[in-house]
């Protein structure tokens, strides 16, 4: 064999390879096999195809090469489609022949268990070493239609026929993949990537989505991910289809063994992989659709137009029942349905019948049957107006005595000098068909539209934010502890040395030291037993609230010694501290997440904090008017800004304390596991944020 040719970036070979070797080559096309090269020679493959067949002398009318080693050259890729240990040394020996990509088509590895893991790992290190990059094992392959590189056995490109397009579509699993292409296909958009990395043992989706991102012809980016381990590409993919305007969407299903297991904190059960999931989408702008459904009608309208630049939308129907529904569904969402102005309705007034309603939303009423031109006549008029950031045009029934084509053809070019989002609600096959072949996007009912309207101007929202930039926090030593957690006089020593207000307190080792400190405080206190060994004080009975006088105090610090005793707690002291008043208790959190480093949770507190499950999630670094907006989305929100006469809360006050949080974590640099602050006091507007009580966890010591 020829020496290997130089090389070109690895994942450039993968997607556009000059010669592709079939190792298990077929001349059956429905084997997997031949399935690749049947795809191939039919969309035009102009690159050289190597079957490896021992056995054939010609696969597909190609001619068949008996060994890797026949070869006159070390191919750009090769496709591994035989199974069990002939799989391994095919990898194997394309890595010693210096082929630069292999796709791994067998499956038997990781995913069968302990054994299979293990082979897939030292295959995958002798790959490495060797610096051959490897898709899967256990991929359905790669394709891609501009180059007819079509590197994949799957069967739903015979099923639905392929058409070059602006789509990427990548996917951990071969089956949603393809799900996801024939759902586009359906819709008559054109695909041109359709990936799935399988096992994911070198090349991720989000390194794919990197690579894809540099195709000027793709416009929007689909990922199906069924775990998250390379965080760092996927945010960089982010910024690529940012700074590009090309939205990226993903469906994120399954939970990772890590997330599940939640820590012993509130903050731990609470800030679950999931959620994190979510917090890593917003800060990077990635949507997040519930399913491959959902994942193609967002990519329909947002292939359409632009995003929406904000949340007013604008109703049109022949329906006054589906002016409502569209009312309904996007006031639901989180839209707008604002009024017109005056001078809209007043050349609306002139079209339209005395009975139709010209406010928002336009109900045209059943004058549309007699006048099919009136969608023509009415969407003009109301695309300048201020009230309008997007259009919905909703057509409950249609048909005979419609005139559906030109419907059609006024909203498309409605569509296009608006410049703005355009849907259709049309249930009718060939109603939706009519609408869909003039390129507008349409949906089934009012509540698939405003889902993607609303969606769509969530992502604007994200990508219009201020950049965010925290300086380099200064690195601090953690209290060394034979404990995973610190006690509460450590937690709040911690968390009052990064600048956040916490409750005025003090230690205490006897009765007369407590004593002595409330007198010093000179008012209401807290009395609560502190150590290491004890988490949660309050379930022991631990904590006195609103001590006065010196007979309760010791009285209470003997009860609490009791237990102490009763529960083999011989390291304790006692924490005097200021009984603070609030309007509302809150709590503040971090944990750091083994994929999405530091997650600040900030919401509803005090002893329900887990029942009401009332916080949002954030990931560094955010700003201070972020986390008022997170806290205004919450259901404690409106009590924050006051009702019935209370006044309006320091959410400020709070927001800064969360930003301080994320800081100190950063700081941390991981040997944190987590911090619980419950309640954080929050007085009237002005009056301050205070930490009550805190309990902060220590990272497990790496294993050696």
């Amino acid at each position: 064999m020829a020496l290997a040719q130089p090389r070109r970036n690895s994942l450039d070979r993968l997607l556009d390879p000059a010669s592709i070797a079939i190792v298990g080559a077929s001349d059956n096309p429905d084997k997997i096999g031949g399935r690749p090269i049947y795809y191939m020679r039919q969309q035009g493959y102009a690159g050289t195809l190597y079957p490896i067949n021992p056995q054939r002398a010609e696969v597909q009318g190609q001619r068949a090469w008996p060994t890797l080693d026949a070869l006159p050259a070390a191919p750009d890729l090769a496709i591994v489609a035989v199974a069990g240990e002939q799989a391994v040394q095919a990898v194997d020996r394309c890595a010693e022949l210096g082929v630069a990509a292999a796709i791994v088509i067998s499956a038997g590895f990781a995913e069968t268990g302990d054994a299979g893991r293990a082979l897939q790992d030292a295959m995958m290190a002798r790959a490495r070493a060797a610096g051959m990059r490897i898709v899967g094992p256990n991929s359905q392959g790669l394709a891609n239609f501009g180059n007819g590189a079509i590197a994949s056995f799957s069967t739903m490109f015979l099923e639905v026929a392929p058409a070059d397009g602006p789509v990427a579509v990548l996917s951990q699993s071969g089956g949603m993949g393809a799900m996801v292409y024939g759902l586009l296909r359906q819709r008559g958009l054109g695909v041109r990537h359709v990936h799935a990395t399988g096992n994911e043992a070198d090349v991720t989706v989000a390194e794919l989505a990197c690579a894809v991102l540099r195709d000027p012809e793709v416009r929007i980016v689909l990922l199906y991910l069924e775990s998250l381990q390379d965080a760092g590409a996927l945010a960089e993919a982010a910024a690529m289809a940012s700074a590009r305007g090309v939205p990226l969407i993903a469906v994120k299903s399954g939970r990772s063994e890590a997330g599940a297991r939640a820590a012993a904190s509130h903050t731990g059960a609470m800030a679950s992989e999931d959620r994190a999931v979510d917090a890593y989408f917003e800060r990077h702008a990635i949507l997040r659709a519930r399913d491959p459904q959902e994942l193609v009608r967002f990519a329909e309208l947002a292939l359409r137009g632009p995003l929406p630049r904000g949340p007013r939308m604008v109703a049109v129907s022949n329906s006054g029942a589906s002016c409502v529904l569209a009312s309904d569904a996007a006031v639901e969402r989180g839209l707008q349905i604002a009024p017109l102005a005056e001078t809209t309705r007043q050349q609306l007034d002139g079209l339209l019948p005395g009975f139709a309603s010209t406010a928002n939303p336009v109900d045209i009423t059943a004058a549309l049957l007699s006048n099919n031109g009136l969608f023509g006549q009415v969407l003009p008029v109301i695309a300048s107006d201020p009230a309008a950031d997007m259009f919905l045009i909703d057509i409950p029934v249609a048909g005979r005595g419609y005139d559906v084509a030109t419907f059609a053809a006024d909203t498309a070019g409605f569509a296009a000098a608006a410049a703005r989002p355009v849907a259709v609600v049309a249930w009718q096959d060939d109603v939706a068909a009519a609408f869909r072949a003039r390129g507008v996007a349409v949906y089934a009912d009012e509540q698939q539209a405003a889902d993607a309207m609303a969606a769509l101007y969530r992502l604007h929202r994200w990508r219009s934010r201020a950049p965010v930039c925290w300086p380099d926090a200064a690195p601090f030593s953690l209290p060394s502890a034979r404990q995973p957690f610190l006690s509460e006089a450590q937690s709040l020593a911690l968390l009052a040395g990064q600048g956040l207000a916490v409750a005025e307190h003090a230690r205490c080792t006897d009765a007369d030291a407590a004593v002595a400190a409330w007198r010093a405080i000179g008012a209401p206190v807290a009395l609560k037993a502190c150590s290491a060994r004890l988490p949660h004080k309050s379930e022991h009975g631990l904590v006195a609230l609103g001590l006065d006088d010196e007979q309760a105090l010791r009285a209470a610090l003997a009860r609490q010694a009791q237990t102490l005793g009763k529960l083999r707690i011989d390291d304790a002291e006692w924490i005097v501290a200021r009984m603070h008043a609030g309007l509302h208790e809150c709590a503040l959190g971090v944990r750091h997440d083994p994929v999405f480093g530091p997650v600040v949770m900030v919401g509803s507190g005090g002893k329900y904090v887990e029942a009401m499950q009332d916080v949002a999630l954030l990931l560094p670094p955010f700003s201070v008017d972020e986390v008022i907006g997170k806290l205004q989305d919450l259901r404690i929100g409106k009590l924050l800004a006051g009702v019935r006469g209370d006044p309006p809360a320091d959410m400020r006050a709070l927001a800064e304390q969360a930003v301080l949080l994320g800081r100190c974590a950063l700081a941390a640099r991981g040997s944190l596991a987590s911090i619980d602050i419950n309640p954080v006091l929050v007085g009237a507007r002005g009056q301050g944020a205070v930490a009550v009580d805190a309990l902060v966890e220590l990272a497990a010591p790496a294993a050696p």
